[in-house]
């Protein structure tokens, strides 16, 4: 019974699995075949698509292509006859061919209109008149189209040249365009003069113009432009309207078995489609995407405009169509090939039709595959048990039968597979648990050899850097130290430090020490606390400087594993800093105490409570106005030079010589009598008259004024000393020069207010009568030599004079003394605004403000308004405010400059630098541009100091974000110096001189 259901379920087996195999090869076949011809599909439908496109696209572009190339030749052809004409003969031709006609327009005359040969013209009469200019581009332009244009027209419908003087000469066959214009026709909001202006097209390129219906030929058209620029301005344009006419027809007679065929531009519109031809046409030739509404349109752009590429093919983000599209160079649109996947899919239906129908065919054979079926059940499951228990009788690792029947062998199978299992599982948890141990070790060695790097990064930088680095082990023992720390103890290199101890090290570096044993005293005070960081400073043999840190090192515990030694060398630092200090306190040019030190000495005699007496001299170089004037400001420093040189050998060592600034001096005498304070001034004056000064080969003597202020005899404040000196000084000057004079009250106010209301009436003149005048300088980009901005200097045209210019120099001083600097302010910005505002190219304009400006609240919200008014960009406006203006009053001076800058302009720092204390007010006005005081720059490439005060002053505006101006560059060494350091921009006589007809105005 048990032999008999076994053949029986055997044979049933047989049978159902013949069926079953004939069924499943006979899906798989399909399903295969439907996959290969769907792949197939997808592969050779784009690039069939793609070159169907491309080659209509290339049909295309043809005339667009030939039409780029002739107008660029016309343009050609055009200047070279325009460079080479006969201006007279031209000049005489046009009137022989042109006449301004009873509307005001220039056509050409009656007997010359042949427009199958010629072309026709209407040109405008502007205001001012027609030029020469356009005179000339109209007989040239008349020429050239009547030359070529019969060859041009066709292919093309027209060539024809735009003016910008609002013209348009045209060759169109047989057709009259100047007949055709009447007053009113005009061109220059055409998309050809628009798409031409140089503001739109800086790079002058040639360009095409939106599709347009011209009803007089009756066809639509696209026109290709190129501009045309002559004697460097733009002068108008060279054009050819191209008939698509034929390219549209050709679009909406394609058949839709294949597709749909349509052109695009590259900005999403529809120049053609066989179904919107009426609404493209409504749309003058070029229908937006967005009005539409068409998903499958918008799927289309998106995909050409998101490959970027001239052609290409792909199916669409939704699947629902194939499209394939190449670029028509010229115009620029899009050849675009529309296939619905829903035609594929039809067609692959019926290819798995004829497969299956095949298929069928194909499995008459399959009878001969039941003897592999009896093969497959019976001889190989007998097999498989065999070889498997072969193997594990040889003690290898048996694999699993896997069968799933029910028969004997089935049984059979899975009692080995139960025993196989078992081993598998055993054998999975001992290869686990090697892989997590391979794991462990390979974490460890990556581990490692991340340290191993990160060692060597860490001596690389040690080894880069300046400073000396020195590690001590928590058993003071040095285990490294870097090249630096030995360069600066002068160690060799063959001495090894590494191993030994500290004791040992400062041993080695004893001889370079100043003070060796002080430094070990304060080494071994330090070692007593190794948890703590310790420094000092050590003073080397040579004079060198060296600071010495030590920081004690833990580890990730917290445990203290030794300390690191840091020594830098700060000489250079000390040097640089004592420079500074050195700057701050004298004048640069004679190197006296300057102002600053002047103030500070005179605070502190008064400081501490009043001196017993005190003697203040004042005095200044007559005429010395007319030696700058004369020999330059090169010759006016050498004299202050020699000045300082003999006075500075005739004032006691107790006695202090200052330079105020000019030619102005001081000298303060600390409990001097009257009496030794007059021997003193007749040395000075004395000294003065006698010393003969060469200048340009001529010898020339100047005299001195000098004035004399006590303490308490003329004043019983500094301010009054001050000020009771400067006015015996001048008393000087009115009794004849070459004098001093001892401070007499009653007579320190007659001459100077005479002077000072004889200016304020003259000033007041001056702006009443329009006498004021700018000139301009330039200001140049360092590095290229470009013009960055103009500075506007003012000056007054002498009234009695015309022609002759007072300098500043000579009025600003009582101009700001009568408050009538207030008003001269107002006038150079609101006169720097009109200019921008006529010179729309020209570059920023920067304009001087008095320090009295701060006493004018309402200057920022006036500038505002006039540059609002001007239509003028607040950016282009620089306002110059002198440092020593504005520290005077920080706090104004601060809110003045927030108010300035509300406004949109930008703020320049004048004679940045006069004071120590300038880089400190850099936080509290915050200006964007610096200019370094000239007294730096005069004479750089010679001291030293100047040189590293200027580099000083460069480095922190860069750090804070601020541009550097320098001022006074008169020579070419000079200007080399300065690009080396860095700075920003320059000015000066080198590069150009102040004048009212400045080149930058001439080309804007």
């Amino acid at each position: 019974m048990l032999h008999t259901r076994s053949r029986t379920s055997l044979i049933q087996r047989l049978s159902s699995s013949i069926w079953a195999l004939f069924l499943a090869l006979l899906l798989l076949l399909s399903a295969l075949g439907y996959l290969a011809m769907r792949l197939a599909a997808d592969r050779f439908v784009p690039v069939v698509a793609q070159h169907t496109v491309k080659l209509r696209a290339n049909a295309s572009e043809g005339l667009f292509l030939q039409a780029e190339q002739s107008v660029g030749r016309l343009q050609q052809e055009l200047l070279w006859r325009l460079d080479h004409a006969d201006r007279d003969a031209s000049l005489a031709r046009f009137d022989e061919l042109f006449a301004r006609s009873a509307d005001g327009l220039w056509r050409l005359r009656p007997e010359r209109v042949a427009p199958d040969r010629a072309p026709t013209l209407y040109l405008h009469q502007p205001e001012q008149g027609l030029d020469a200019s356009a005179r000339l581009r109209a007989v040239a332009s008349y020429d050239l189209l009547r030359e070529q244009g019969p060859a041009l027209v066709p292919p093309f419908f027209s060539a024809y040249m735009d003016f910008v003087e609002d013209g348009l000469m045209v060759y169109a066959r047989g057709v009259d365009w100047g007949a055709g214009a009447d007053a009113s026709a005009t061109n220059s909001g055409y998309p050809t003069m628009l798409g031409s202006d140089p503001r739109r097209n800086p790079q002058r390129r040639v360009f095409w113009t939106p599709v347009y219906f011209d009803r007089q030929a009756d066809t639509w058209m696209v026109s290709v432009i190129k501009p045309l620029d002559w004697q460097g301005r733009w002068a108008g344009t060279l054009g050819h309207d191209v008939s698509i006419q034929t390219l549209i027809d050709r679009i909406a007679d394609g058949g839709e078995g294949d597709g749909v065929q349509l052109i695009m531009s590259a900005d999403g519109d529809l120049i053609a489609h066989p179904q919107l031809r009426q609404r493209i046409a409504a749309a003058d030739g070029q229908l937006k995407l967005s009005s539409l509404g068409d998903p499958l349109l918008e799927q289309v752009h998106g995909m050409i405009a998101a490959t970027g590429r001239d052609s290409g093919a792909g199916r669409t983000p939704d699947g629902s169509h194939w499209v394939a599209w190449a670029r028509i160079h010229g115009p620029g649109w899009y050849q675009i090939h529309l296939m619905p996947q829903s035609r594929i899919n039809h067609l692959l239906m019926w290819g798995l039709v004829a497969l299956a129908g095949l298929g069928v065919i194909a499995l008459l054979p399959a009878m001969w595959l039941l003897r592999r079926r009896v093969h497959q059940l019976v001889t190989v499951p007998l097999q498989r048990l065999t070889q498997a228990v072969d193997e594990f009788g040889q003690g290898n690792q048996p694999r699993p039968i896997a069968m799933r029947s029910e028969d004997e062998l089935g049984r059979l199978a899975g009692a080995f597979d139960a025993m196989v299992a078992e081993l598998v599982q055993q054998h999975g948890l001992q290869l686990a648990q090697a892989r997590e141990l391979q794991a462990e070790v390979d974490e460890r060695r990556r581990f490692m050899t991340h340290l191993e790097e990160e060692r060597a990064r860490l001596l690389a930088l040690l080894g880069a850097m300046d400073l000396g680095i020195l590690f001590v082990s928590a058993e003071d023992r040095v285990t490294y130290c870097n090249a630096a720390f030995l360069a600066m103890w002068s160690i060799p290199r063959e001495v090894e430090l590494v191993g030994g101890g500290t004791r040992d090290v400062l041993r080695v570096a004893r001889s370079e020490m100043a003070d060796p044993d002080g430094v070990l005293r304060r080494y071994e005070q330090a070692s007593s606390r190794p948890d703590a960081p310790s420094h000092q400073e050590i003073v080397l043999r040579d004079g060198r400087i060296v600071l010495h840190y030590a920081y004690p090192v833990c580890d990730a515990q917290g445990r203290h594993i030794g300390r690191l030694w840091v020594q830098e060398d700060v000489t250079q630092a000390r040097r640089s800093a004592q420079q500074l200090v050195y700057l701050a306190e004298h004048d640069a040019l004679t190197g006296l105490y300057n102002r600053r030190r002047f103030e500070d000495e005179l605070a502190r005699l008064f400081g501490d409570g009043a001196p017993a007496q005190l003697s203040l001299l004042f005095f200044d170089l007559d005429e010395f106005k007319y030696i700058n004037d004369t020999f330059g400001h090169r010759a006016g420093d050498e004299v202050l030079n020699r000045v300082a040189i003999e006075a500075r050998t005739l004032v006691p060592g107790e006695e202090a010589l200052f330079r105020l600034g000019g030619d102005e001096f001081a000298v303060l005498m600390p409990e001097a009598s009257p009496e030794e304070a007059q021997r003193l001034a007749e040395a000075i004056v004395r000294r003065v008259s006698q010393t003969p000064l060469s200048l340009h080969e001529q010898t020339v003597r100047l005299t001195t004024s000098l004035g004399i202020a006590h303490y308490p005899t003329h004043a019983d404040n500094p301010e009054d000393l001050v000020a009771h000196a400067d006015t015996a000084m001048y008393q000087a000057k009115q009794v004849g020069k070459g004098r001093w004079s001892v401070y007499s009250p009653g007579n320190d106010t007659g001459k100077l207010m005479v002077e000072r209301l004889a200016w304020n009436d003259r000033i007041a003149r001056a702006l009443e009568n329009d006498l004021l005048r700018l000139h301009f300088q330039g200001v140049y980009h360092a590095g290229s030599g470009g013009l960055a901005h103009l500075e506007a200097l003012v000056r007054i045209e002498d009234e009695a004079n015309p022609g002759r210019l007072i300098m500043p120099g000579q009025f600003i001083g009582h101009a700001e003394k009568g408050g009538k600097i207030l008003e001269i302010d107002r006038w150079v910005v609101r006169r720097s605004i009109q200019l921008l505002a006529e010179h729309p190219r020209l570059p920023a304009i920067a304009v001087n403000l008095s320090g009295r400006s701060f006493d004018d609240p309402e200057l920022p919200a006036y500038i505002a308004a006039e540059l609002r008014r001007q239509q003028v960009a607040p950016r282009r406006l620089l306002v110059e405010l002198t440092e020593t203006s504005a520290v005077s009053d920080m706090c104004d001076a601060a809110r003045f400059i927030a108010a300035l800058r509300d406004t949109g302009c930008s703020i320049c720092l004048d004679d940045f630098g006069t004071g120590f204390s300038s880089f400190a007010y850099l936080k509290n006005l915050r200006a964007d541009v610096l200019k370094i005081d000239g007294m730096f720059i005069r004479d750089l490439p010679s001291e030293r100091g100047n040189q590293a005060f200027v580099r000083a002053i460069i480095e922190v505006a860069r750090g804070m974000g601020k541009l550097t101006v320098a001022e006074f560059v008169e020579d070419g060494t000079t200007l080399v110096m300065l690009r080396e350091m860095g700075v920003d921009m320059v000015q000066g006589y080198f590069l150009d001189r102040p004048v009212a007809d400045h080149p930058a105005l001439r080309d804007a």
